[in-house]
């Protein structure tokens, strides 16, 4: 059994990496094309398996080439797929361009994804898990279902609150750790982007009413990530890197801090570990392929 269930998407990820956005009307040369493992769920998955984890995926793939690969590709991972879901339809596919700045722009299509249900879990695995990570790549109702469960084993519950919804607070009142980027931020405050920086102050997470339990973190690009727990923040800044594909850069974020608390660390010492993770990542092409394993990290 494993100590991280990761409940979420699965995608096929189609790259193509071009010097910059094209126009409206315009064709454009790719550099190269490539297909990988993706998905915010399967990403966050990968992630924290190959710092040393034991996680299982729980997810749902079409009866299709594509879902028969992802399911080869994930297992590939030391991940438990034995509660992997296959329904009639198109696997979730994304297509995605990395720009010679490595900034990239998504196109995702959920597909079967939305068919998969919290009761894939029974009660003898869930009873076995620590960690419960889950996006917003599955229906919210599925995501509180697991949630309430969860908190009834005494799970540790994350939430990385992406592709970004309005969500109801039911959701919140069974969530431990509330993972956001800038842009998810914004949405959910009504902040404006260009004020959400590491000046950020309590004022602003005060407003959004959330529980006290709840702690929060803000990841900032580059700029590097805020964290607000027991009402304190904190600014960790990004570390030094040379980037070339920020894809799953936010998904190595959250795989790995699910991984740093799994193994004890409070949530502080967790999120540096995290955030290093992170910085690893983004050195490389893909998504899922670009996570790093525990001796990649620096010091």
């Amino acid at each position: 059994m494993a100590n991280v269930i990761v409940f979420g998407g699965i995608n096929m990820d189609l790259f193509a990496y071009i010097p910059r956005s094209t126009r409206q009307g315009e064709t454009i040369t790719a550099s190269s094309i490539e297909f990988y493992l993706g998905g915010k769920g399967a990403n966050q998955a990968v992630a924290a398996a190959r710092l040393g984890a034991e996680v299982a995926f729980v997810g749902t793939v079409g009866k299709d080439e594509f879902g028969e690969k992802l399911i080869k590709m994930i297992s590939s991972e030391n991940i438990d797929t034995s509660l992997m879901n296959y329904k009639e339809g198109q696997t979730g596919t994304a297509l995605i361009n990395v720009l010679e700045n490595s900034n990239n722009e998504v196109i995702s299509y959920p597909g079967v994804n939305k068919l998969t249900e919290d009761t894939i879990i029974n009660e003898s695995f869930l009873s076995e898990a620590e960690i419960i990570i889950c996006q917003m790549e599955v229906n919210e109702q599925e995501t509180f279902n697991l949630f309430k469960r969860a908190k009834k084993n005494n799970c540790t519950t994350i939430l990385n609150l992406a592709p970004y919804k309005k969500i109801s607070t039911q959701i919140l009142t069974f969530t431990d750790v509330l993972i956001v980027n800038e842009t998810e931020f914004s949405e959910l405050s009504g902040i404006e982007l260009r004020l959400i920086d590491e000046d950020l102050n309590i004022d602003a997470i005060n407003s959004l009413k959330l529980s006290k339990s709840i702690d929060l973190i803000i990841t900032l690009g580059k700029r590097g990530i805020l964290i607000f727990s027991n009402g304190n923040k904190t600014f960790l800044a990004g570390e030094k890197v040379k980037a070339i594909d920020t894809v799953g850069a936010g998904d190595c974020f959250v795989g790995a801090l699910g991984f740093g608390i799994l193994n004890g660390k409070d949530l502080l010492t967790a999120s540096k570990l995290a955030n290093k993770a992170a910085s690893v990542s983004v050195t490389k092409k893909g998504a899922a392929a670009s996570m790093p394993f525990l001796k990649d990290l620096p010091d």
